[in-house]
């Protein structure tokens, strides 16, 4: 092969690898922790506000940072529920179930005294060390 070969091979070669490197730690950085039974692990990074923890069957199936303004789309039992946050505060935006007792609760924040509750998808929207402790608690007993 000719020297300009070996060049543009290697270079070829190098761009492989940082791409292979970069795709990695991404995936680290990105990829929730998700155990066996489908929960998810508490997330470790610092949240810009408090993380928020939704609840299905006893499993963290979602975390969410208050401080970042989105909409999460969550399967429930009986339906799907669409989360919005905004300012440090959330609510239950859209649920197709028969009761909408979690919808009509409006919007909550870290102060409020009550989770958001939608008995007919067995979700419970509350802030991530309550849901630690309720998870622990299910799993220690059985």
């Amino acid at each position: 092969m000719k020297k300009k070969e070996w060049l543009i091979l290697l270079v070829i070669a190098l761009i492989a690898a940082l791409g292979l490197l970069v795709t990695r730690v991404m995936k680290k950085n990105t990829a929730p922790s998700v155990n066996p039974d489908g929960s998810m692990n508490m997330p470790e990074e610092k949240a810009e506000g408090t993380w928020i923890a939704v609840v299905n069957r006893n499993r963290a199936i979602l975390y969410f940072d208050s401080g970042i303004d989105a909409e999460y789309t969550v399967e429930g039992n009986v339906s799907e529920m669409t989360i919005e946050v905004q300012e440090g505060r959330w609510h239950v935006k859209d649920v197709a179930c028969y009761d909408y007792t979690c919808k009509n609760m409006g919007w909550v924040s870290e102060d409020s005294i009550l989770p958001i509750i939608c008995l007919p998808n067995d979700i419970v929207i509350v802030d991530a060390a309550t849901a630690v402790n309720m998870i622990g608690e299910v799993t220690d007993g059985n």
